[in-house]
């Protein structure tokens, strides 16, 4: 029968959330909701969880918060049980590292120490202090710190280095908290969100992911935009963009304080907010040049400038009006659409395209001929600020040096016991271990004891 526990609720609180146990649960967790987080579309309208899942399934992910997993309030709980988790993990089990690594206790007699390595000498012809000057010296050269007490005629030695590595593990246990506060920090005070600029346009909101819109406290305006296309082997372009670049200024209080020209991977920084290259298209079109023959063939007028929605007088009262542009009809090039309202009879339109040779719509009596388009391009911009990143970046430097120390480096430590003999002469005594890798240790431990061989032997 099991007896019931003595300890208290504080100390079985400690106990749990110091439990190596709690950490595999949570670690678990963590790994498979983020599972939905990658299959589950996030920032969706509910529309969209309709149409792939049904209502049913939809409404669940709505009221989860699977839409929005990062940010929900049980993800978020989870990080903090982590957090807690390592906080007391690391309480629990540092103070016995830091005994270990300020262990100066020469005298092991009697005492619980790990020795994993030994090796013992008797030599003859020798006194004690003799040898015992000879193996500190030995200890000195190879571990630096030497820590030497004396008992009723025997001199114990301890030579210890690299006790502060054993806190390399704590670096890494800081390391995932730091990672923890950074999800924190980013989901409860950053932000993702979008915005389209037309050129020569400026915003100061975004669009944000989740719904909503936020306001930056300054300006950004689209200065300039610009395409470049792959072309295939005779150099017509493909319709697949190479790369697109803005030209951006940030504006405070109506003054320039910065510009920046961005392309994809190299986004404009401002205030910790990030704008990323996104995406591009048609604002709309701004004029067009178009040449106009009449009934005779003869030029009305040549590479006119048309503003959208402009209207010019042709011959016998009628009159041509252009009501539309693109600078991509459907993947076929410029295009506009112009209108014929004829003195008499009911207006008639067509679209008429922009070609390398020249594209003549007929219209009525008169040929129409598109010459050139001028169109209003925007760039979109996605904008995003997560004040946890430079967090995240700490935490990615330390995990790096604590596994280094950790699984590199270890606390080594030599105890040296020299006596007299009980026949004559002295003995020596040597034991040794090591925080890790014993195998570098065993042969590392060899050539010391070979190095005090040959010290005996002088």
């Amino acid at each position: 029968m099991k007896e019931p526990s003595n300890k208290g609720l504080g100390k079985r609180l400690f106990e749990f959330f110091a439990s190596i146990k709690l950490s595999v649960v949570v670690l678990i967790a963590l790994a498979a909701t983020s599972v939905f987080g990658t299959v589950i579309q996030q920032h969706r309208e509910f529309a969209v969880y309709v149409g792939e899942y049904g209502e049913t399934v939809a409404r669940v992910i709505r009221i989860l918060g699977l839409d929005d997993m990062y940010h929900s309030w049980w993800f978020q709980l989870l990080l903090v049980l982590l957090l807690v988790n390592i906080t007391f993990c690391s309480l629990k089990r540092l103070p016995h590292a830091v005994r270990l690594m300020n262990y100066r206790d020469p005298v092991f007699d009697g005492k619980p120490v790990a020795i994993h390595e030994k090796w013992a000498k008797r030599v003859k012809n020798a006194d004690v202090a003799t040898l015992a000057e000879a193996i500190e010296g030995v200890l000195r050269r190879r571990l630096r710190r030497v820590y030497r007490e004396e008992r009723d005629g025997v001199v114990y030695l301890l030579g210890t280095r690299g006790g502060w590595t054993r806190m390399g593990v704590y670096v890494t246990h800081f390391s995932l908290f730091l990672f923890g506060i950074g999800a924190l920090v980013g989901a409860l005070w950053g932000f993702k969100g979008f915005v389209n600029i037309p050129e020569g346009q400026s915003v100061r909101q975004v669009r944000l992911r989740g719904g909503g819109v936020k306001d930056l406290g300054f300006e950004v305006r689209c200065d300039d935009f610009e395409v470049t296309f792959y072309t295939d082997r005779q150099g017509r372009p493909t319709g697949r963009p190479r790369d697109y670049i803005s030209d951006l200024t940030v504006l405070e209080d109506g003054r320039e304080v910065l510009r920046k020209r961005i392309e994809v991977n190299h986004p404009l920084i401002y205030k910790g907010i990030y704008f990323y290259q996104s995406s591009y298209g048609q604002a709309g079109g701004q004029s067009a040049w178009l040449t106009v023959f009449g009934p005779r063939r003869n030029i009305l007028f040549h590479r006119r400038q048309l503003l959208r929605g402009e209207t010019v007088d042709l011959e016998n009262g009628d009159r041509l009006a252009l009501r539309g542009l693109t600078g991509d009809f459907k993947g076929m090039g410029p295009a506009v659409e112009v209108m014929l309202q004829p003195a008499k009879g009911d207006p008639r339109s067509i679209v008429v395209f922009q070609a390398p040779e020249g594209n003549h719509r007929k219209l009525g009596g008169y040929v129409i001929r598109l010459d050139g388009v001028e169109t209003v391009m925007y760039t979109g911009l996605q904008v995003a600020k997560d004040p946890g990143v430079p967090i995240i970046w700490t935490g990615c430097i330390l995990i790096t040096l604590g596994s280094m120390i950790a699984f590199f480096l270890s606390h080594r430590r030599v105890w040296a016991r020299v006596r007299p003999a009980d026949r004559g002469g002295v003995e020596v005594f040597l034991g040794g271990n090591a925080s890790r890798n014993r195998i570098a240790f065993e042969r590392w431990f060899a050539d010391l004891c070979t190095e005090a061989q040959e010290v005996f032997e002088k």
